[in-house]
């Protein structure tokens, strides 16, 4: 690809002929390549009836032939894909095979049909920044750092093997893989249970300043109602804050299905087709210019219209219909696969040059909701970083305390009994410099949870002033456990001190409260930055499939169920960080007395 770059005049001359000459070959492969691969599904044997379990007597009527349809499929899939990759291998550029430039960079093993594949990219635009990466890829000059923010999903929840079969992982080893000489480097960033909102504030703490790509997932977790225009606000703050970066990463919207999605066509908490952000969200990735994948596009035909004879329980984990299993995390992983070879063919027949270098320097347009500007981050602490932050000397009734297991702490301050005070200390100053009364952003995170919660005031106590939150409640009725936000807007101050107090009053009986990380950015005033942090506002962005897409806004359901690996806390403690007053098996108890425990999600299909 180097050597393209300097080539003479008249070898340019002759590159472009030849690229005009393959165009036109490459606009026929679809055609011919669809039409080969029907051939061969039609001459393909059906399997033996033994190749799958005899369908029940109440069985649908595409269950009866499934596995031998699938069988089938799975044949004339590969000679399609196959067929596909044998007329690049005959085709050639100046004098090169295509296979021989290409090299690795096409092979791959596939899950889904070619056509489905297809569907997934709904948009590449210019695709400028990735066609800058996938470049430095090739030429292996520098290092090429790739990262990735999302839910559980994107985490690994449900895959085999965490780092190896989930989605990312397998990404990582696809493009280790095509571009031997790159040295690439990967950072899986995404938190379970948690939304673009949580991430709008802790940005800095999961990206790499100089990362080269970028994969955001947030479809599935922003929830099923469409028409929420907040959620698009905070997305799009998330967005310009990856696309601002120094290093000018190159962004892909990964568009997972939100829950409910899946589930069978007569539960009642069927979401269709359109009841996603996703579509919302694919605005934004045609006013800033970025590839949107749809994996919504890429299963719909096959596993809701059970072509071929799949169904949703093919691909999807059978408790809950929205985190995927091995087959699923590769579905997805060949959406970035035929990106990225579509990407180093484009630069084939265009190769990198003044167009790209122009878009590169172009500045961010402004948002595109009038105002949405983002604002600057200055703390997002979480987990075992948390800890510190309390002062302990005048804490009285928490524990700091892990309730997850290995490979997926859930580290946080946990009371059982009312009465007891929680008092974290923290900088809430903007810097040198800046306007000394403006206020300050400081969301807290908790745990909410649907048996032996309680409930807790959050009010500045020493330093700093902020209107209080007199009563939290962190119980509710949903069989899940997930991380909502309280929001304070706080005075600055070289130490600000916010105390967290159980209270006497429970809705469920019991005293359980959990702390487990504090946010903190700057106010800027306007009214979406209200409805951004407010709990009441969270409670509703927390709300997916439950009731359609009509219904989400006044729905309850979270996105993450701890049943997921979500963030939601388990049935018992794994582990003890430390007692603030030695009160650690009154807390014990009460998590053992089922606080927190984990989702139980139905079988809907």
């Amino acid at each position: 690809m180097r050597a393209r770059l300097a080539r003479s005049g008249a070898a340019r001359a002759h590159g472009g002929a030849a690229r005009l000459a393959l165009l036109a070959l490459l606009a026929l492969l679809p055609l011919a390549a669809a039409a080969e691969a029907a051939a061969a599904a039609e001459a393909a044997p059906a399997p033996a009836a033994e190749a799958g379990p005899a369908p029940t007597p109440d069985a649908p009527a595409w269950a009866a032939t499934a596995a031998a349809s699938k069988a089938a499929a799975a044949k004339a899939s590969e000679r399609h894909w196959h067929a596909t990759a044998h007329r690049l291998g005959a085709m050639s550029l100046e004098g090169r095979r295509l296979t021989d430039i290409l090299g690795p960079i096409m092979r791959h093993t596939w899950t889904l049909p070619q056509a489905q594949v297809q569907k997934s990219l709904v948009y590449a635009g210019s695709n400028f920044r990735l066609r800058r990466v996938v470049h430095e890829l090739a030429a292996g000059r520098r290092p090429v750092r790739v990262g990735a923010v999302g839910g559980s999903i994107t985490h690994g929840a449900k895959a085999s093997a965490i780092g190896e079969t989930d989605w990312f992982s397998l990404v990582g080893a696809y493009l280790r893989a095509a571009f031997p000489k790159a040295n690439v480097t990967t950072r899986n960033g995404a938190l379970p249970a948690t939304p673009s909102a949580l991430m709008n504030m802790c940005l800095e703490q999961y990206v790499d300043d100089d990362v080269d790509l970028v994969f955001v997932e947030y479809a599935a977790n922003d929830g099923s109602n469409r028409f929420d225009e907040v959620k698009a606000k905070v997305y799009e703050r998330l967005l310009r804050k990856l696309l601002n970066r120094p290093s000018k990463p190159a962004v892909v919207l990964m568009q997972l299905m939100p829950k409910g999605m899946a589930f069978g066509a007569g539960n009642r908490e069927k979401v269709p087709f359109h009841g996603t952000l996703e579509d919302m969200y694919g605005a934004q990735a045609q006013y800033y210019d970025l590839p949107w994948l749809s994996f919504r596009n890429a299963m719909w035909r096959l596993s809701e219209l059970h072509v071929h004879g799949h169904n949703w329980t093919d691909f999807m984990w059978d408790k809950d219909f929205m985190h995927p299993i091995d087959p699923g995390m590769a579905a997805i992983s060949d959406m970035v696969v035929h990106l990225v070879q579509q990407t180093a063919l484009g630069l084939l027949l265009s190769p990198l040059g003044r167009a790209d270098r122009e878009l590169n320097q172009e500045r961010l347009p402004p948002p595109m909701h009038a105002g949405n500007w983002e604002a600057r981050n200055l703390m997002c602490t979480y987990g075992e970083a948390f800890k510190p932050l309390a002062d302990a000397a005048t804490s009285k009734g928490w524990d700091f305390i892990n309730e997850g297991r290995a490979g997926a702490p859930k580290w946080g301050y946990i009371a059982a009994a009312p009465g007891a005070a929680l008092r974290i200390v923290v900088d809430s100053r903007r810097g040198p410099g800046a306007d000394a009364g403006a206020q300050m952003n400081v969301m807290l995170a908790y745990l909410k949870s649907y048996v032996g919660m309680g409930m807790a005031s959050f009010e500045c106590t020493a330093g700093c002033t902020c209107e209080p939150k007199l009563q939290v409640d962190a119980l509710h009725a949903l069989r899940q456990s997930t991380i909502y936000l309280v929001r304070l807007l706080v005075s600055q101050a070289e130490r600000c001190e916010i105390t967290v107090t159980t209270l006497d009053a429970t809705s469920s009986g019991a005293h359980k409260f959990k702390v487990s990380g504090i946010m903190m950015n700057e106010y800027t005033g306007d009214d979406i930055t209200e409805k951004l942090h407010e709990e009441q506002w969270l409670t509703q962005l927390q709300a997916t499939a439950h009731g359609g897409a009509e219904r989400a806004a006044g729905g309850h359901a979270s996105a993450d169920a701890d049943a997921a690996g979500g963030a939601g806390e388990g049935d018992s403690s794994s582990g003890s960080g430390g007692s603030s007053d030695g009160s650690s098996e009154a807390v014990k108890a009460a998590i053992a007395s089922g606080g927190g425990g984990a989702a139980e999600e139905p079988n809907d299909r």
